[in-house]
């Protein structure tokens, strides 16, 4: 063999080379199996509900998803703060009788025809004016006092704020691979719902995906993706994580959570999800 590897050495050198490439594609690429020596941990906040309940309960008062994020990159370009404020000084108010006075605060405008009082002091001390006639005996009737009418204040509307609720939940199993931790349905009465992943950890691999299937969690692994909404690439084999659910899907029927690996047709896991 050595021999005939020495006679052809020009052409079995680059054979040989193909071969071991091909190889390393093999267990590298496409088996990948250096992922499950390798875990890929994310540590996801709570989901952030875009749209939220209606204010007024009107149909013109909701916000998408879009809209959301098409005004957020709005005030991101024009660099807007979330919080702008303002302090502005009294306004210059010309043609009204109106000022400051010493101390700086507003002085209100006299109207028209009305005499000040220092004004009237000033008119009686001087010589030869007019003198205030005495006043007459005081009435001994008792004054009528009219009962005041108090007008009640208008109600304020309640203000409903968001509330995020546990629609659905339930807890992995292992199918292929060792999978725990929990998956929980949160929504918060929009229509708009997340599975979100809580002490989650699997096994890595490749094209890990995230499906709700029709199939119960104990179905053979072939059933799993015969009927299903695929809701992404796993973001991570540990730690906590959100999806976003499509809306109005229905989850008495998509009740399954099953940790999918794409290339080779196996379930890592499976949760079936509880309506709470």
């Amino acid at each position: 063999m050595r021999s005939w590897i020495k006679r052809h050495w020009r052409w079995a050198l680059p054979v040989g080379v193909v071969l071991a490439a091909v190889g390393a594609w093999l267990v590298f690429g496409f088996f990948a199996f250096q992922t499950y020596f390798q875990d890929d941990e994310v540590d996801e906040a709570l989901p952030f509900f875009t749209a939220g309940p209606a204010p007024s309960g009107m149909a013109g008062d909701e916000t998408t998803a879009e809209m959301a994020d098409a005004m957020n990159k709005a005030m991101a370009e024009l660099d807007m703060p979330m919080v702008d404020e303002v302090d502005e000084p009294m306004p210059e108010m010309e043609g009204t009788a109106a000022g400051l006075s010493a101390d700086g605060s507003v002085e209100p405008a006299q109207p028209a025809g009305e005499t000040r009082p220092e004004a009237v002091e000033s008119e009686a001390a001087e010589p030869g004016g007019s003198q205030p006639e005495p006043a007459g005996p005081e009435s001994t009737e008792p004054e009528v006092v009219e009962p005041e009418v108090v007008e009640p204040e208008p109600a304020q509307p309640e203000v409903v704020e968001p509330r995020i609720i546990v629609e659905a939940a339930g807890s992995f199993i292992d199918r292929s691979h060792p999978t725990e931790g929990s998956a929980t349905v949160l929504g918060d009465g929009s229509g708009q719902r997340f599975l979100r992943f809580e002490d989650f950890r699997t096994d890595n691999g490749p094209d890990l995906n995230v499906y709700l299937s029709a199939a119960p969690g104990d179905a053979p692994a072939g059933d799993f993706d015969d009927d299903f909404v695929d809701l992404g690439d796993l973001k991570g084999n540990v730690g906590a994580q959100n999806y976003e659910i499509p809306a109005g899907l229905d989850l008495d029927r998509y009740s399954t959570v099953a940790i999918w690996c794409v290339r080779f047709g196996v379930v890592f896991g499976t949760a079936e999800l509880i309506a709470g």
